[in-house]
């Protein structure tokens, strides 16, 4: 019998300008902290969602080596959410929903009609994904979001909310992304048994001028694949996760 296979794709690997919008929202946040603007480069080296998973540690960096913890503080978080969201509003973030990367549409078909099940990820709200999704004309091709009520404190409790969801047998997560940190999560829930269910999770790192981090930061995070594109996904998978 064949594994049901989904393919989870992140959010900032499908609009082209989520990062462009995560630098200019990270570099307005520094200031009223006294620190100085990130670079690109140095930015792609740390950045995660929601901002304040990257902020935090950067922003307090002594306090955060002595409690790794720190990132999860309530009142923080709080407070890095209130600016960024100030700041979205004043840039237009809330109210125009970003374009999509160039490909997204058809690459979209092909894994529907390889029999690949498309999920959307996302540490934001379901607001503005939706109606962007619906202007674009692709959301038919994702069975479903996974959003910030399941990626909150940790990115692997969206890949269990699937899995628990689903209650298969055997169920196999293909996590596609240019974010360090989903690659990092998708290692850690690979393998997890619950009753006579299975998790099989492969994490396929997506380098482009798009994604969060660069290509070394990604490698570090140990995926079982890099590529460099869309087109590469299925042919890779081949080898990685049959789909026959």
């Amino acid at each position: 019998m064949a594994v049901q296979t989904f393919l989870v794709r992140t959010m900032s690997d499908t609009v082209e300008t989520d990062i462009q919008r995560v630098f200019t929202i990270a570099n307005e946040i520094l200031p009223r902290y006294h620190l100085p603007a990130l670079s690109f480069e140095q930015m792609r080296k740390i950045a995660d969602g929601p901002f304040d998973l990257f902020l935090i540690p950067h922003i307090w960096a002594e306090e955060h080596a002595q409690d790794r913890s720190l990132a999860f503080n309530e009142a923080k978080r709080a407070e890095i959410r209130s600016a960024a969201l100030e700041i979205a509003r004043k840039h237009g973030y809330d109210v125009n929903p970003p374009e999509f990367i160039a490909g997204i549409e058809s690459s979209l078909k092909e894994t529907k009609q390889a029999g690949l099940r498309n999920v959307l990820m996302t540490t934001g709200g379901r607001r503005y994904k939706h109606q962007a999704m619906e202007k674009a004309g692709i959301g038919g091709y994702f069975e479903e979001i996974i959003d910030r009520d399941q990626t909150y404190y940790a990115k692997e409790q969206g890949l269990y909310h699937l899995y628990r969801k689903h209650k298969l047998p055997h169920m196999r997560i293909v996590l596609l992304s240019g974010t360090a940190s989903y690659l990092k999560a998708a290692n850690n829930a690979h393998g997890c048994k619950v009753g006579d269910t299975y998790l099989e999770v492969v994490p396929i790192a997506l380098s482009t001028e798009y994604s969060y981090n660069d290509e070394a930061t990604l490698r570090a995070a140990r995926p079982k694949a890099l590529i460099h594109g869309y087109g590469e996904l299925l042919p890779i998978l081949k080898e990685l996760a049959p789909l026959g």
